[in-house]
């Protein structure tokens, strides 16, 4: 949950939670004490009316609130062209109005205030926009906690007690129901429920020993916190990686917590070049080592709530057993298709949540999860639903360097990117059709954000193309992979624009809808939007995000020329490599002829042969003489010129007798012209090129093209490659057969 209501949190993600608390919540919970609702998997919007001006309101963020919520006009156009998605936003709302009007202004001003002072929780359960459960019917899900109250005095907006209005809002529901009854959307409160009882204390002694060891070998006690933990976990780490004064080490760790006023100069002043770079280091890896002190304690929990959650029936789903196989079933599907997609990166991923998961077969409810309070604060259990939702997503619409591996999922909508556990977030919007060496300047200027989203459009209606193919989203991410890891930048997501959406909507859609208080978001933008946005940002900000625009740096060709896509496109189209590799990141020029043939540039025929005459040396033993060296020179000289009179080494005489078939392996020669063949038999191994200007024909470049691939008709094994043992062939032999292939490479180009 986001926006409004800020992030829910597991037990472990609580620093001043106490181990003591932690078991007194698991023996609640298995004695059947624990009281709740279910979390649901649909889209989040706050609820209000405007008694005043006799119209429902709805939000978002806390900003939306402030400007006085949106109206249904409002809330139709923030989700105009996304389709179903649109749709259940915009019906589910007009039904809430519809409801609420009916009721007498007394009972509404005494649920919502007279302005639309009080916003309530809710999510819109859709099947037409379903995330990952499929719920049965639309409804209108009042939730039980979360509401929050705005202040028109202060401008604040606060989570306020609002029980006594929320009971006048649950007297109301069934006449607002009623009123509705004729619409396909129901408005209900999520009702209160108690997860079952476990069935003796097994698994809750289990889980309590399990806990006991892992603080145990830390030395950390019961009445001790989950950030006192974590400060055992990593404080053996730190001092291992840089020397620092008790002072610094405290500054550091509670860096480390994102404790204010602290900064990374704050830390460093006054240490030597080695250990500011150490710290430096250490806060650039800071989510994984505080993600990897958590595990142990993460691992119980995750555990303890499978077991909780076993067996728990969703209230909105008719057939919760029908759901469960098909979730098992998709799973599934996903894990197969992870398992044979040839990704590291993604097996990776798969192995981490399988981890958790353990096996397909305990996805054992349909539940997202549930929600309780304690001590002041709500929690949530979600169980297996967490890596059974990263495995789908990762199928879906991959994470990171890894691409969709579903190919029926290219008209989904709306999905959920969660970074919600991030500090700091960068938003890279922009075409990239293709990417090239400015645009990953761009993403460096904002790579220290913990995550960088780069965001593309799917090509809409008039897609980027390089000739008759269209440069779309995927080519484009496959391209922002290779440029990415051989930067050495791994802390990014690739992510799709909605039909109809375009890169910066949707930056604006991340931001206004995806994002938590206390986050630092980075949007970067161009030269001439910098100033425009800047002052735009914060107001689709949720209350408490510290968003800025960031200025995308300014990057040239060395000739002062501008790197610009459509230029890049026309390099392709021209099949000129040069131009090509002059757009290419210096990181990536190892790679510059895979990018551009995934791009659709092809090699030329000049190269393949070239690349062929190599070969053909290295097979002889010429791999490093100076004859090789002679030879190579010559054949560049004349491919870039044209065929040159004999000279060095080019000395040899032509045989007498052509064969009019080529050596062997090397596919037929065409039948000479009875009038060209006494040109053919001059004894000089170079000659004049009376036609250097005329391309080879089509049917020649395929067939070079397949010799350079090593898929030779008539040759055994790949090109070069292991031979079975002969008689070893003298020089002489060695030099007559290379001899013959050279010639048989001129007399194709003359043709």
């Amino acid at each position: 949950m986001g926006g409004v209501a800020g992030h829910m949190s597991h037990l472990y993600e609580n620093p001043e939670l106490t181990f003591k608390q932690i078991k007194d919540i698991f023996t609640k919970a298995s004695n059947g004490e624990l009281e709740g609702t279910e979390k649901t998997d649909g889209q989040n919007l706050f609820i209000s009316y405007s008694v005043r001006n006799k119209s429902a309101r709805a939000a978002r963020n806390k900003g939306n609130i402030k400007s006085g919520g949106m109206s249904a006009q409002e809330l139709a156009q923030k989700f105009a062209g996304r389709g179903n998605l649109e749709k259940a936003f915009v019906e589910s709302f007009e039904t809430f109005e519809k409801a609420v009007q009916s009721l007498d202004p007394d009972v509404q001003v005494g649920i919502f205030g007279e302005d639309a002072d009080i916003y309530y929780n809710a999510e819109i359960q859709d099947p037409r926009t379903a995330n990952v459960v499929n719920y049965d019917t639309k409804t209108l899900n009042i939730h039980q906690v979360g509401h929050a109250e705005f202040d028109k005095e202060t401008g604040t907006v606060t989570d306020a007690d609002v029980s006594k209005n929320a009971v006048a809002l649950d007297n109301a529901l069934s006449s607002m129901q009623q009123a509705v009854s004729d619409d396909e959307f129901k408005i209900q409160k999520n009702a209160i429920l108690k997860l079952r009882a476990l069935d003796g204390d097994k698994d809750l002694k289990i889980s309590i020993d399990r806990l006991e060891r892992t603080i145990d070998a830390v030395g950390i006690s019961d009445n001790q916190t989950v950030a006192d933990y974590i400060i055992a976990r990593i404080t053996p780490f730190l001092e291992s990686q840089v020397q620092l004064p008790d002072d610094k080490m405290e500054m550091l760790i509670k860096r480390l917590f994102k404790v204010k006023g602290v900064g990374f100069n704050q830390i460093v002043k006054g240490l030597d070049r080695d250990n500011k770079e150490r710290v430096r280091e250490i806060l650039k890896s800071e989510k994984a080592l505080m993600k990897s002190a958590i595990e142990p304690i993460e691992d119980v929990v995750h555990d303890f709530t499978v077991e909780m959650l076993r067996g728990l029936e969703s209230a909105f789903i008719l057939d919760n057993p029908k759901e469960v196989m098909r979730l098992r079933q998709e799973v599934q599907q996903a894990i197969a298709a992870i398992e044979t997609s040839d990704s590291e990166e993604a097996m990776e991923i798969l192995q981490q949540q399988m981890r958790k998961l353990k096996s397909v077969e305990d996805i054992s409810t349909a539940v997202e999860g549930f929600v309780f309070d304690y001590d002041g604060n709500s929690y949530k259990f979600t169980g297996n639903f967490a890596p059974m939702n990263q495995i789908l997503g990762l199928f879906r619409y991959g994470r990171g360097g890894t691409g969709s591996l579903n190919e029926d999922e290219e008209g989904l909508q709306d999905y959920d990117i969660d970074i919600s556990d991030y500090n700091s977030i960068a938003l890279v919007p922009g075409g990239f059709k293709p990417p090239h060496r400015g645009h990953l300047d761009m993403v460096k200027s904002v790579a220290n954000a913990d995550r960088v989203l780069i965001i593309m459009g799917s090509g809409g209606k008039s897609p980027r193309k390089i000739g008759d193919r269209i440069v779309d989203f995927n080519m484009a991410a496959n391209v922002w992979d290779m440029y990415l890891k051989d930067a050495g930048i791994n802390n990014y997501e690739i992510v799709k624009a909605e039909t109809g959406s375009t890169p910066i909507g949707k930056a604006f859609n991340i931001l206004e809808d995806m994002t938590v208080p206390g986050q630092t978001v980075l949007m970067l933008t161009s030269q001439k939007d910098a100033g425009r946005f800047g002052q735009k940002l914060q107001a689709y900000a949720p209350e408490g995000v510290d968003v800025k625009a960031v200025e995308a740096p300014t990057s040239t060709l060395q000739s002062g020329d501008e790197i610009s896509a459509r230029f890049m496109r026309a390099s392709i189209e021209n099949n000129n490599f040069e131009e090509f590799a002059k757009y290419v990141p210096n990181s990536s020029k190892d790679r510059a002829e895979e990018i551009f043939a995934l791009l659709g540039g092809k090699k030329k025929v000049s190269e393949m042969i070239l690349d062929i005459v190599e070969s053909l040396l290295d097979e002889a033993g010429y791999q490093t003489s100076a004859t090789k060296k002679a030879y190579m020179k010559n054949w560049r000289k004349m491919m870039a010129t044209g065929p040159q009179k004999a000279g060095p080494p080019f000395t040899k005489n032509r045989p007498k007798k052509v064969s009019k078939s080529a050596p062997a392996g090397f596919g037929a020669l065409e039948e000479d012209d009875p009038d060209e063949k006494k040109k053919k038999r001059k004894k000089v191994y170079m000659e004049p090129h009376a036609h250097q200007d005329t391309p080879a024909p089509e049917e020649d470049i395929e067939e070079i093209s397949s010799m350079g691939g090593g898929s030779v008709q008539g040759y055994a094994a790949p090109f070069p490659g292991p031979r079975k043992k002969k008689k070893k062939k003298n020089m002489s032999e060695n030099n007559e057969f290379i001899d013959s292939v050279l010639d048989y490479l001129l007399r194709k180009l003359e043709q």
